[in-house]
Formats: structure tokens, C-alpha cells, sequence
């Protein structure tokens, strides 16, 4: 069977703008309800860490673009460019401006799952795109035209959610092999601390 698929760029199927313009190190603040994403709460399989993220207070005038379920939190700025899907976030969450901030039209919603774009942009053809384009030499960024120009390649809705649903399998396969090492590696900490401490 023939899969059909369209070619096209992120520019023609998303809206895309850069994250809250935080101005220095954006300081924890307790007992507020403002979350923030910041890179080292994206993990490059796709994920977004909640249990790390910080609150905070947003003191400029701009208005907050609050992310929601269905937005792609692509890395922009420094050593690695990958995608995040935004599954379940508190109410009042934006990300950093190390982000853009990849949202889906609305006219192509019935068309284009955001879980597989945000897959498609983390793999070799569109990472190899970004490292060719990618600016700096210290401090590497991709700039939003460049992002925007990204080739996409869209299957059917179905082989898109089909790739979607493997992916997460293999996601979930990698975090409980982790978990088994991490154990493994507990088991034989503690048999060398017995062993070894009572020989000393």
C-alpha cells in the first residue's frame, strides 16, 4: 500500500513566536502561580519535566502568551536545537526565551498532530537542517526564519498518530530500563559497601 504524503514547511501549518522575554536569570519566586519552562525542564525525547519547574513573577508589561496542551516548545538557543510537546501544564505556565513557541493553525488541526510534528523536528532529516543553519559559534541559535523554513513531511492523520503512539512506547521502554539500571546499580553499591566496609 502507498503512503500518500505532502510536503510543506512549519511556516505554512503553525504560528511560531519566542517565549516570555525574561530580561537576566529569571528568579524563583515561592507561593506564586506563574510556572516557567526553562531547557533543562525539556528532555530531547520529547518531554517536558514538570517536577523541576520554578515559579516566579512576570514583571514586564508584555502580555503573557500561557501555553497550552497542543503547543511545541522548540529550543532555539544553545548546544542542542530539539522539540518538546506540551501535554499538561499548570494554568499559568510560559517558557524562556531560549524557546519558540510552535503552535498549530487552527485551519490544519484536523490534519497535523502537534505530538508529530514536535517528533518530526527532533529527527536526523530536520536536525541535520538545523545544525547546517544553525548561527554562532560560542552560543549556537537558530533563528526564527530558519525554523519557519523547516521541511515538513505530513502523512495521512492516522500514520501520523500511529508514529506518535510508537514513539511514546519507546519512551516509556527507555525511562524503565533507566529505572532497572538505576536499581542494578543500587544492588551493587550496597553488596560493595558490605562486603568492602567490613573487610576494612
Amino acid at each position: 500500500m502507498r503512503i500518500m504524503l505532502m510536503n510543506t514547511t512549519l511556516f505554512d501549518i503553525a504560528e511560531i513566536w519566542p517565549g516570555y522575554p525574561f530580561r537576566g536569570t529569571i528568579t524563583p519566586v515561592a507561593n506564586t502561580n506563574t510556572y516557567v519552562v526553562q531547557v533543562r525542564d525539556a528532555d530531547t525525547s520529547g518531554e517536558i519535566r514538570t517536577k523541576g519547574m520554578i515559579t516566579t513573577e512576570l514583571s514586564g508589561r508584555k502580555k503573557p502568551d500561557w501555553l497550552k496542551q497542543g503547543d511545541i516548545l522548540f529550543v532555539a538557543k544553545g548546544a542542542k536545537h530539539f522539540a518538546a510537546y506540551v501535554k499538561q501544564l499548570p494554568a499559568q505556565t510560559v517558557c524562556s526565551p531560549h524557546f519558540f513557541i510552535v503552535r498549530i493553525k487552527n485551519e490544519h488541526l484536523a490534519t497535523v498532530l502537534p505530538e508529530f510534528i514536535s517528533w518530526q523536528l527532533n529527527q536526523i532529516s530536520a536536525q541535520r537542517y538545523f545544525k547546517a543553519n544553525a548561527e554562532g559559534s560560542m552560543y549556537v541559535s537558530i533563528r526564527r526564519k530558519i525554523l519557519e523554513d523547516v521541511p515538513i513531511t505530513l502523512p495521512s492523520i492516522e500514520k501520523q498518530a500511529q508514529l506518535v503512539a510508537l514513539h511514546a512506547s519507546a519512551v516509556k521502554e527507555q525511562e524503565v530500563l533507566q529505572k532497572l539500571i538505576s536499581n542494578r546499580q543500587q544492588q551493587l553499591d550496597a553488596i560493595a559497601l558490605a562486603v568492602l566496609g567490613s573487610s576494612s
